[in-house]
């Protein structure tokens, strides 16, 4: 009999670990950190760039460099993070 069962047993209740439980290692961390900075550049710089091509704000060369390079960096951040936990 499981341990953690109540008695009569639960049959909604979770039985075994779920994955999350053991946690990641120092790597996938960092590479999830990596990815969350990247995708958050990414959109940041992508919408104040839709605004100055759609609306009333002066064009600057900074979103249209930042919107990409955070793009980028996500990925990569990405890919690599799911290399770790393979």
């Amino acid at each position: 009999m499981i341990d953690n069962q109540p008695d009569p047993p639960n049959p909604f209740a979770n039985v075994g670990r779920p994955a999350f439980v053991k946690g990641g290692t120092q790597a996938k961390k960092i590479w999830a950190i990596v990815t969350t900075v990247g995708f958050a550049i990414f959109w940041f710089s992508g919408l104040f760039l839709a605004a100055e091509v759609f609306g009333q704000r002066d064009l600057t060369i900074w979103p249209a460099i930042l919107t990409p390079v955070g793009l980028v960096i996500g990925l990569i951040g990405r890919v690599l993070m799911v290399r770790e936990g393979a």
